[in-house]
């Protein structure tokens, strides 16, 4: 009786690492790794401020470094997954990859933390709050992370004693399908949004939430990424099925432009984003970026605008999407 449970513990073990390959841990994941080169963007921007605010060279700022080999790092596994068969007949240098591609992106979600928590401390001014507040949030947000890790280690060990259940195997499924159906990079830009607009006790208990958030979900997907990893150098038994259908970059793209619309909120709003960092860019290489410089009223007006258009814009997206479900709760109820 002892031994026939065993098996049933083993077995379900078995078929939940099996769908963490298919769906949360599968290579086709390393494709969402834009949403960490849009906030590695942002970071390095910041850093690259603080660092010439304070006379120091950037890429001699070893932190500065780790962001921007990490962003290069994630658009290149953003392109792995399109290499059709090439990434799913390796699976342990793929899992490997994707392991990375997911600690880079809790990185970044850590280091945004930072941002909006030093930002909101020293009133927008993050040149200010860094060097004033950064020794007291940065170890709140390493201790957060070994927490997290700490947890989610015995909570796998319990988790292989007692048996993953069918409920949380078909939990991968419903993970993998949110990921690509909902816009992460919406809901990422407006907390950042959000996190720059706010500053004193709100714009801190936003970053510590997002910070504590991220740090329970982030640790838990890479302890199991991380043991698949193990299982898979251990049997082909846990290794990802191939798709049939693998689409090619070209694919992807030609499907894109074939699908685009300004009526689309996604597309729109991601127009409007690349409009307002072409903008900005311009506007530096202007020689507008110098400290104490007084700004023409176009360049003032002009980046107003882009930022009220771009949250306006997400503002009523969200507020339709809402509203499109309620109704479509209603309808499925009569």
């Amino acid at each position: 009786m002892k031994n026939e449970k065993t098996v049933d513990i083993e077995q379900a073990n078995k078929v939940y690492f099996k769908s963490l390959a298919n769906t949360r841990a599968s290579a086709a994941m390393m494709i969402n790794s834009w949403t960490g080169v849009f906030l590695f963007a942002i970071e390095i921007l910041c850093f690259y401020s603080y660092d010439v605010s304070k006379g120091i060279k950037p890429f001699n700022h070893w932190f500065f470094d780790i962001l921007v080999i990490y962003c290069l790092y994630h658009i290149i596994t953003f392109f792995l997954p399109l290499m059709g068969a090439f990434i799913y007949r390796r699976q342990v240098l793929s899992t490997t990859l994707l392991l990375f591609t997911y600690a880079g992106m809790f990185l970044s979600l850590q280091v945004m933390g930072l941002l909006i928590i030093v930002s909101a401390l020293a009133n927008k001014e993050f040149e200010v709050g860094f060097p004033k507040y950064g020794f007291i949030v940065i170890p709140f947000l390493v201790i957060c992370t070994l927490l997290g890790f700490i947890y989610h280690y015995f909570w796998l060990k319990k988790q292989l004693k007692i048996g993953f259940s069918p409920t949380r195997t078909l939990g991968n499924y419903f993970a993998k399908s949110s990921s690509y159906s909902s816009n992460a990079l919406t809901i990422i830009f407006v907390c950042s949004m959000i996190g720059a607009a706010l500053t004193g006790y709100f714009g801190v208990v936003l970053g510590v939430s997002v910070s504590i958030l991220f740090s329970y979900a982030f640790t838990q997907l890479l302890t199991e990424v991380g043991y698949l990893l193990y299982l898979k150098t251990k049997s082909k038994d846990y290794w990802e099925d191939e798709p049939e259908e693998n689409p090619t970059l070209w694919d992807l793209l030609w499907g894109w432009l074939k699908g685009f619309s300004l009526k689309k909120a996604k597309h729109r709003i991601l127009l409007e984003i690349l409009v307002f960092i072409s903008f900005t860019v311009i506007a530096y290489n202007s020689g507008y970026s110098k400290p104490g410089i007084k700004y023409p009223f176009w360049l003032v007006w002009g980046v107003r605008i882009l930022v009220y258009t771009i949250v306006l814009d997400l503002f009523i997206s969200i507020v339709r999407s809402i509203m499109r479900k309620f109704s479509n709760k209603k309808q499925g109820k009569k």
